[in-house]
């Protein structure tokens, strides 16, 4: 057999161009397949830092209500006045992110959700909805939003101003809280490791310039966001929403830790309730404890006043016993049932206090949902009537959910309100939870009723004081000219809402009655006439027509009682 030249034949060129085609093909499916992956893990991770996010946004909800809460202490009367700024900064700049996300998702029509068939273990078949992050590796979406020619569009310029400003905004606050603080408490609150936190996840450069890895300088901007995945740059912007919550938490638990420590000179005393059982039933004697982080019997308050939902407990209701405040009282209707108060003690001179916030379950059996009204044993159309829920028996809070029938139930942050429709009798609520894989339901019925009538005025507010002329009071021609005709919720009304009169009639003396729309006299001429003419002594009756009171986001209309002033 002839030897081999060593020259390939025309066949065999063929055969090792296929051969090198095949494995070219080879090579840039495995990549596209490694990318295709990366770009979901990416998304997993972005969802697993939005859960992470929303679970910090509780504690970071709790710091402000305790700030808020004991805002007439003087340690926590500074952060209470302050505060609000910093959470206006970084609520602001976190919804600014998040509308930016859910426009460019929005981009997709189905805002990238899919239907994903599988069997379950017991070979039935499911349906899962969840994001295609696989498909979001186009950078053209996002760079059309920040990039136009050769330069920085509004939006993308006001996206760098966020980040930009970001650090600066929070730092005024915190200056402005030490400053004062310096003046007056002398709390010398530390924010060190909140404004490191603050410098290292918000380092915008100087120049705007960031050296790229071929050591070319180029806008930060260009440098983070041209050109990237749309399933990175979600990433991107889910990381600034995460280092917002991180620093603002920082600041509110350096803060409630600085006062913490401050309470009564203690090291770290706080209250606690203490409790043998989960839960007591009806008629039962309720032995619950609240306690003093020391419990030395010789630790003891100089005084109590505690009240339990909202009244107050007598001296036979209550005993001090090694340093515990242990309860003495029976309940005869199940719920919820709220400790408030506080705890005082002399210290050289001066009084402290210690707040008691906290509470307990009295059910009348097991598995069955308690909603209490928290103001009153009836729901108000037009009102937010919040309730307290519980469900003892369900162990898994997170599997409780509220809902209403012939009515609408609203949930802020962890309260709950109840809002029935007009011109119905009564409301249901339904609360089901979850225990041991079965889902348990209850349904617990409210009376509905209009509001009361609001109590009319004439409101006005002279040299920063403010007056109420109310039925039967004497009131001056130009308290009556240049004050406002106002309805108030009746006294002693637990309910907080306004009231805004839209339109009212007057009658002065026995001359013709007028009507006026709006709530000023001066918006009619004969009425400002009548009163101008009016002699000492005259009667002045007001009669509202249409008046809406507004609770939240609630508004419907209500009604205001008449009332008689007279001119003096």
């Amino acid at each position: 057999m002839a030897g081999s030249s060593g020259k390939q034949t025309r066949s065999q060129k063929l055969r090792q161009n296929m051969i090198n085609m095949m494995y070219l093909v080879f090579i840039a499916m495995l990549a596209l397949q490694i990318s295709k992956e990366v770009l979901a893990t990416l998304g997993v991770l972005s969802e697993d830092m939005e859960k992470s996010t929303s679970e910090l946004k509780t504690s970071i909800d709790s710091a402000y209500n305790i700030i808020d809460q004991n805002s007439n202490q003087d340690y926590y009367k500074i952060p209470s006045e302050e505060l609000p700024k910093l959470k206006e900064i970084t609520d602001d700049y976190f919804n600014f992110i998040q509308d930016l996300k859910d426009s460019l998702i929005g981009i997709d029509e189905n805002n990238y959700m899919i239907d994903v068939e599988y069997i379950d273990e017991n070979g039935n078949e499911k349906i899962s909805q969840r994001r295609d992050y696989q498909v979001m590796d186009k950078s053209n979406y996002l760079d059309e939003v920040f990039f136009i020619n050769d330069g920085v569009t509004a939006k993308g310029q006001k996206f760098i101003d966020y980040f930009k400003d970001f650090t600066g905004k929070v730092e005024s606050v915190l200056d402005s809280i030490k400053e004062r603080d310096s003046r007056t408490v002398q709390s010398n609150y530390g924010f060190s490791t909140a404004l490191s936190n603050l410098s290292l996840r918000f380092n915008y450069p100087e120049d705007d310039q960031v050296v790229n890895r071929d050591g070319i300088k180029e806008d930060w901007i260009y440098y983070n966001y041209e050109k990237f995945p749309l399933v990175a740059s979600l990433s991107k912007f889910t990381k600034i929403q995460s280092d917002i919550r991180s620093v603002e938490y920082e600041i509110l638990n350096s803060l409630v830790s600085k006062t913490k420590d401050r309470q009564l000179s203690f090291d770290s005393k706080s209250t606690l309730l203490e409790t043998d059982k989960q839960a007591y039933y009806t008629n039962s004697t309720v032995d619950a404890k609240v306690v003093v982080g020391n419990t030395d019997s010789s630790f003891k308050p100089d005084r109590v006043d505690l009240k339990v939902d909202n009244i107050k407990l007598k001296e036979s209701e209550f005993e001090v016993v090694d340093g515990k405040i242990k309860l003495n009282k029976r309940f005869s209707s199940p719920g919820i049932k709220k400790i408030y108060g506080y705890l005082f003690f002399d210290n050289n001179g001066n009084t402290d206090s210690l707040l008691v916030d906290t509470q307990f379950y009295v059910i009348p059996k097991p598995n069955e949902a308690i909603v209490s009204p928290v103001n009153m044993q009836v729901f108000y159309i037009g009102l937010r009537n919040e309730i307290a829920v519980a469900f003892p028996g369900i162990a898994d809070l997170t599997s409780i959910r509220v809902d209403g029938k012939n009515g609408t139930i609203l949930k802020t942050g962890s309260r709950y309100f109840a809002a029935p429709n007009s011109g119905v009798e009564s409301m249901d609520v339904v609360v089901s939870g979850k225990a041991n894989d079965e889902v348990i339901t209850s349904l617990v019925n409210f009376r509905v009723e209009d509001a009361p009538p609001g109590r009319g005025s004439v409101y006005e507010r002279v040299g920063g004081q403010d007056y109420n002329f109310v039925n039967s009071d004497k009131v001056s021609k130009e308290s009556l000219l240049y004050g406002l005709i106002r309805g108030e919720k009746p006294p002693g009304f637990l309910y907080d809402y306004d009231i805004n009169v839209e339109s009212f009639q007057i009658t002065v003396g026995n001359l013709p009655t007028r009507t006026v729309q709006g709530n000023k006299i001066q918006n009619s001429n004969e009425a400002v006439r009548d009163i101008n003419g009016a002699n000492r002594g005259s009667s002045v009756t007001v009669t509202v027509l249409k008046a809406v009171k507004i609770d939240g986001d609630l508004k419907s209309p209500t009604n205001v009682e008449p009332f008689v002033v007279t001119i003096k």
